[in-house]
């Protein structure tokens, strides 16, 4: 089946230096779930939670481009993360200190470019009973940014940041990780030590 292409309107934000980073990590919502949008007089359509899980696991496969590469846009990075959301497929994408990523991301800063687009292959569709047809499982193949999108604020990209600061959270992350355990494992000990410790007899 040929490649599909859907374009959605988020909001582009871009954390600098100043927010713990250099602003080249793109984060957000690539595909929102549940929203039923037309694309034209014989298809509205929408995507189910979930439809893109075969790609959770493989991210690194999924293009990240400014505009489709199939209509001349060149890649700009590569997608870090994919993960599912109630709201829709959250994506972290990385863009490259090329002059086109540097470009790309000059412009989103401007607010020139502030929409998302992804190509995929639908695999599984339903039709609901206003006539919707839901994509129940697709391949995503890329996500670009361009200039103008059809689903609204649902989809957007909530920040671009960077990879130290990412690095800083899940540090953090494991930090307190480590210390929850630290402190279990001293209040199983002392419960030990107590446990073994001889009983005085009562003051009199």
């Amino acid at each position: 089946m040929s490649e599909v292409f859907r374009r959605f309107t988020p909001e582009l934000e871009i954390r600098g230096a100043g927010q713990g980073g250099d602003g080249r990590t793109i984060v957000g919502i690539a595909v929102p779930y549940g929203r039923a949008q037309v694309i034209d007089e014989s298809l509205t359509e929408q995507f189910a939670r979930g439809a893109f899980n075969r790609q959770l696991a493989a991210a690194n496969r999924v293009r990240f481009a400014r505009g489709h590469l199939a209509s001349g846009g060149g890649v700009i990075g590569r997608t870090l993360e994919l993960r599912d959301d109630p709201a829709g497929l959250i994506g972290v994408f990385r863009v490259s200190a090329t002059p086109l990523g540097e470009e790309t991301l000059e412009l989103v800063r401007d607010g020139a470019l502030t929409d998302l687009s992804i190509g995929f292959r639908p695999r599984q569709n339903r039709r609901l009973s206003d006539g919707t047809v839901e994509r129940v499982t697709a391949d995503l193949r890329e996500v670009a940014v361009v200039c103008e999108g059809a689903y609204g604020a649902a989809a957007s990209v909530t920040a671009v940041r960077s990879v130290e600061r990412e690095q800083v959270e899940r540090e953090q992350v494991e930090r307190e990780q480590v210390e929850r355990e630290q402190v279990e494992r001293s209040r199983r000990v002392l419960a030990e030590v107590l446990a073994r410790a001889p009983r005085l007899p009562p003051v009199e």
